[in-house]
């Protein structure tokens, strides 16, 4: 379902790195529960730029079980506009539209008897930390997280991390692996730190080289895909660089539909497909605001059970195989490829 934007005030600043602070929001009392989130999950901002309005997905850092508060951090990226923005501009006291919590980079209620296996590349560590802590205060699981950084001084929550493996002796350990000393983390590596683990959920973020290898680590060492659980924390075009998109090129006349059925907060809305367009693109010009957010394909945050008809996507990295076979599309990715009707239904129950 859509769900709008709100104007949050900044209620702490932290140092965490050279290039990295974490933002802090207390909810108001009216949006706390629009706010309630899981470990893992993530905030879209909207933010004003150079006369545009620009979105972009920051994980939320801070754990629902031990933190009072929302914490989101942001590192800067090169010709980061987005990235920058929030190092330069924003102050204790600042106000900022953001929409609440979404994503599915969730702890599975039926894996609490099992070990936490956990890795974070750089900057992807901000969900897997909410993971760990809120693993280590609800269940009795035994937690293993492998950090890989570029060298000592990129570690982000180096001290909240050293306080968690004191407070959990036994339950909680953190391996870190630096670049500078030691090179790139290996598959080898990987199946080699969970060699002994293999009964463990397996969570992943971090940037696509890192993710690539853990996998690789992972197939390896024979950890069953239904165990592991992936999510980008960037997308590979850079959503404070994209471009405008250029609709693709046109199916043969005749095979995409005129239009299209799309049911959104319990109404079934008829909506002009615009040849080339995605389906997304398309309601959104029809005045119609289906829930979106980094729109390459990454968040997941505009799924839409596909009803009837035929689409092709470009990129479905948010989405797992079962899931498209249970009919799941991206509506920020999903063009029709047939004339036959066709209806998404963005209320379903995942």
């Amino acid at each position: 379902m859509a769900a709008d934007f709100h104007e949050l005030p900044v209620s702490g600043i932290l140092q965490e790195t050279h290039d990295t602070r974490s933002f802090v929001f207390e909810i108001p009392a009216p949006l706390r529960e629009a706010f309630r989130y899981k470990a893992g999950q993530f905030l879209t901002f909207e933010v004003p730029f150079e006369g545009m309005q620009l979105r972009r997905c920051y994980s939320l850092a801070s754990s629902p079980d031990s933190d009072a508060w929302h914490k989101v951090t942001v590192k800067r990226v090169d010709d980061g506009r987005i990235s920058n923005w929030f190092n330069d501009q924003l102050v204790v006291g600042s106000t900022i539209r953001v929409q609440p919590p979404e994503g599915r980079f969730v702890l599975k209620a039926e894996g609490a008897d099992r070990p936490l296996t956990l890795f974070g590349g750089g900057s992807g560590i901000t969900p897997v930390i909410s993971l760990m802590k809120s693993a280590l205060l609800t269940t009795s699981r035994n937690v293993l997280l492998v950090y890989a950084n570029r060298d000592a001084r990129s570690i982000i929550f180096k001290e909240e991390l050293d306080l968690l493996e004191r407070r959990y002796p036994g339950r909680a350990k953190v391996v870190h692996h630096l670049d500078s000393e030691g090179g790139f983390m290996t598959a080898a590596q990987v199946s080699a730190l969970i060699s002994d683990r293999k009964t463990s959920d397996f969570y992943v973020c971090g940037p696509g080289p890192f993710m690539d290898t853990v996998e690789k680590g992972f197939e390896a060492a024979g950890i069953p895909r239904e165990q592991t659980h992936f999510e980008r924390f960037v997308s590979p075009v850079d959503p404070d660089r994209r471009e405008p998109e250029t609709p693709s090129a046109p199916v043969a006349a005749g095979d995409t539909p005129a239009r299209f059925t799309m049911k959104l907060d319990g109404a079934r809305i008829d909506v002009p497909y615009v040849p080339g367009q995605t389906l997304l693109k398309s309601a959104e010009a029809a005045g119609h605001r289906p829930p979106s957010s980094c729109e390459d394909g990454y968040c997941g945050c505009c799924m839409a059970r596909l009803v009837s008809g035929k689409v092709s996507m470009k990129s479905h990295e948010a989405l797992t195989d079962d899931d498209m076979k249970r009919g799941w599309v991206l509506a920020c990715q999903a063009r029709p490829t047939s004339s036959e009707p066709l209806e998404i239904d963005f209320d379903a129950q995942y």
